[in-house]
């Protein structure tokens, strides 16, 4: 008999897909600019496209930080995305740090998550990959968006008992920022003559559109089918037509 694994994804691959401008039952608010989407477990964040072109150190911050090297401002308070990311599932982990010892810097880690972006387009929604805004820095010519390995690096708390990413404005960062409250799973230098992606301004609405930044977690986990015939798979005993396979992975 032979088997395959079918992955029951929420999100389909980079690039983008069609989605309700009404958000679907489920999403209840939990603060300012926070809402979460129980039945997909994923936080959705009120945010704004704050820039277009050039080069990035981020792609989403607080008000009145870093929005002239982030292409998303986010309006909620990002200890409250913390709690948020938490109530879902998600475990923190820890941001990118500089190893005094070693003098280098050691790469970001935490749960790995999915960042997309819901943003009106003429009478339509869309959503599409954080990868799709951007674009690779080197050379003359823009390059194809890398994939962004995004973590949850869960900032860190200061001496005096502040949450670090509140501060400093740090929500998902693309370079290395020790109170980074989302990063890469890599390494990268701030440095302004070695900052490696930069805005893909073709694929970005115009400045101060209205969006949603949307996180979930990026684990896919997989459902063991096995195939009967071509109109009949079997999962756990229990023989399934393709109508009702296709409803059970939905």
């Amino acid at each position: 008999m032979w088997a395959f694994f079918i992955a029951a994804a929420c999100f389909a691959a980079v690039g983008e897909q069609p989605a309700s401008p009404k958000p679907p039952d489920g999403v209840r608010p939990f603060a300012e600019g926070v809402r979460i989407d129980w039945p997909n477990l994923t936080v959705e964040l009120d945010a704004e496209v704050a820039l277009r072109e050039g080069p990035l150190e981020l792609f989403a911050c607080s008000p009145r930080t870093k929005e002239h090297e982030s292409i998303l401002v986010v309006y909620a308070r990002p200890m409250h995305i913390y709690q948020a990311l938490g109530l879902i599932g998600l475990n923190p982990g820890s941001p990118g740090r500089f190893d005094e010892q070693n003098r280098r810097w050691e790469a970001a880690r935490g749960a790995r998550l999915d960042v997309r972006v819901r943003y009106p387009d003429g009478s339509d929604t869309r959503v599409v990959a954080s990868e799709k805004w951007i674009s690779g820095a080197k050379g003359a010519t823009p390059e194809p968006p890398p994939p962004l390995r995004w973590v949850f690096a869960g900032s860190l708390t200061l001496p005096d008992g502040r949450f670090a990413a509140d501060i400093e404005g740090t929500v998902a960062c693309l370079v290395d920022f020790e109170s980074a409250l989302i990063a890469l799973d890599t390494s990268h230098s701030a440095d302004n003559d070695q900052l490696w992606l930069t805005a893909n301004t073709k694929e970005i609405p115009p400045r101060g559109t209205k969006c949603t930044l949307l996180i979930r977690s990026d684990h896919r986990p997989s459902v063991e089918v096995e195939l009967v015939d071509e109109h009949t798979a079997r999962y756990k005993d229990e023989s399934l037509s393709a109508e009702q396979l296709a409803k059970m992975l939905r």
